[in-house]
């Protein structure tokens, strides 16, 4: 049986949790808890993983707990334990391009300036599906982008987070279980958000 690989981008510690550069973890969390599964530490993998169904499709959900620069090495390690393609492999990431909770599908090379995507991208190469989920653009160009990405939403961001939130998790479940075409298309529509 072949498996998909979903994985959340975050940095591991109480210090970034809840931080912008932890979404990716945050939806992951998510769509475990609204698909009623654990996480469990596989150490030998440097994830946490937790597993499912979602139709007849087997689903491995990851959160690596290297630090972001570092992702590939357990998408790597769980790609090739799993016997997993690229192509099978979903990456949910923040990105700084869109307004908070706003998000874009895609299966198209590059990184986007994203440290943790270019690192998965070195260690499997291309082909594997973007799942990016907006946290909002630095307020000012004084701000250095490694500081911001790793602030809090603000209360306000938060809320409108929290609203969008079940069509993220609504779009993550279609991507699973219909493929990256069947969704790209209306996920990706100007008028869409």
């Amino acid at each position: 049986m072949s498996c998909i690989l979903l994985v959340g981008l975050g940095n591991p510690g109480k210090e970034y949790a809840s931080t912008r550069h932890n979404v990716g973890f945050s939806m992951v969390d998510a769509f475990a808890g609204r698909n009623g599964i654990g996480w469990a530490l596989d150490k030998r993998h440097n994830a946490d993983v937790a597993k499912c169904f979602i139709g007849t499709k087997k689903v491995i959900l990851a959160k690596p707990v290297t630090f972001m620069n570092e992702s590939g090495t357990a998408v790597s390690k769980l790609c090739g334990y799993y016997k997993i393609s690229p192509e099978k492999v979903v990456v949910v990431y923040d990105d700084i391009a869109f307004p908070v909770g706003d998000f874009r599908i895609h299966d198209r090379e590059g990184t986007g300036g994203h440290n943790g995507v270019a690192d998965i991208l070195s260690k499997i190469g291309g082909g594997f599906v973007r799942f990016r989920i907006g946290i909002g653009e630095k307020p000012n160009r004084q701000i250095l982008l490694s500081d911001y990405v790793v602030s809090r939403f603000s209360p306000e961001e938060l809320l409108v987070l929290e609203s969008k939130t079940p069509k993220i998790l609504e779009y993550l479940q279609l991507l699973l279980d219909k493929g990256v075409e069947h969704v790209m298309n209306s996920a990706n529509r100007k008028d869409f958000l």
